[in-house]
């Protein structure tokens, strides 16, 4: 009996986990305004604000614009947590980095740093943004 109850109780455990695994981030899909402020060295700090429609299976904050030539990969979800691996505009050069962006529900904030291809220039992001209402059907 004792084993029985141990053995439900395990794929118990199992499965909760499987369950929490696929849910991803505590996020809010839909229309979300985000602000990222870009440095680099010798430069002075500049802030551009765009429009994104955020879905669960595209959870990756990146302009549309700055997104031309770049590829996402290694996309890894770790509870409100999601990372990446980007690379951008490998035919000029490019850059290479890594993200990360947090969820809390209907705010947001995360990093990205990108180094160019041939020097050590880094470029580092910060971005924060906020959920402000559904997406349009052009934009799912």
């Amino acid at each position: 009996m004792k084993r029985k109850v141990l053995l439900i109780s395990i794929v118990g455990i199992i499965a909760l986990s499987v369950v929490t695994a696929w849910a991803g981030p505590k996020m809010n899909p839909g229309k979300w305004e985000i602000t990222t402020k870009t440095t680099m060295a010798g430069m002075p700090a500049q802030s551009i604000t765009h429009i994104q429609c955020i879905t669960k299976e595209d959870l990756i904050p990146v302009n549309q614009d700055a997104n031309q030539g770049c590829q996402v990969t290694d996309i890894v979800y770790d509870g409100n947590t999601v990372s990446w691996k980007i690379s951008c505009g490998a035919q000029s050069g490019g850059m290479k980095g890594t993200g990360k962006v947090t969820y809390n529900g209907d705010s947001m904030q995360g990093t990205m740093h990108m180094i160019m291809s041939g020097s050590d220039m880094q470029i580092n992001n910060q971005f924060q943004g906020r959920r402000i209402g559904p997406c349009d059907s052009s934009e799912r």
